[in-house]
């Protein structure tokens, strides 16, 4: 019976490998702009007051209230806008449709923790527990990030449990939610920028 060589077998594994490496880049949404990141990461930077540093601007003052759920709306609408239209662009340059079947489930995947942290700051604003809306932001965006890991890059899931640790630090200390909205809207967005560039542009 005649046997592969050793180079033959070698090759063999290799064109394993690289079909399974094509096949897990399917399955996995890895369309991410990193100047949506660095936009996003800057905004909240911006929003949070340098973290708290600058201590009488609206949006590094949870007990202000509705100019403080303003600041941070517009903050969020501008993450998502910039997130959207770069996103996009990107795939286009690259060739790629935007609206893939693994987009579209990665997607789905943020529906559950955007809907819920929009039902949760509503009720607090309604009931004027302003200094809870930090934690609860911070809490399930994490947990949106936890669940697209699950579809794209592992490392979204460091992320997102970064995320979910400050929004409980916002709670436990609400007089320093500035802090947590700077280092985790702002900080992590930066650090997810960088990984992206690091690894998926081209």
């Amino acid at each position: 019976m005649l046997l592969p060589t050793p180079l033959a077998q070698d090759e063999a594994l290799h064109a394993l490998a690289e079909i399974r490496s094509v096949i897990d880049r399917s399955a996995r949404y890895s369309t991410f702009s990193a100047l949506s990141g660095l936009l996003a990461g800057v905004a909240a930077l911006v929003g949070s007051g340098g973290c708290g540093l600058m201590v009488g601007f609206p949006g590094a003052r949870p007990e202000n209230g509705l100019p403080f759920v303003l600041v941070w709306a517009v903050v969020f609408v501008a993450a998502a806008v910039s997130l959207a239209v770069l996103t996009t662009m990107k795939a286009r340059q690259r060739g790629e449709p935007v609206w893939t079947p693994i987009a579209r489930t990665a997607a789905s995947a943020l529906v559950g923790p955007g809907l819920a942290g929009l039902a949760a700051s509503m009720v607090l604003v309604q009931t004027g527990r302003f200094e809870l809306l930090a934690g609860v932001w911070l809490l399930l965006y994490g947990c949106g990030f936890w669940s697209v890991s699950f579809f794209a890059p592992l490392f979204l899931r460091w992320l997102g449990g970064g995320f979910m640790i400050l929004g409980m630090a916002a709670w436990m200390r609400p007089e320093q939610s500035a802090l947590c909205l700077g280092l985790g809207f702002g900080l992590l967005h930066l650090v997810f920028a960088v990984i992206v560039l690091a690894r998926y542009q081209k």
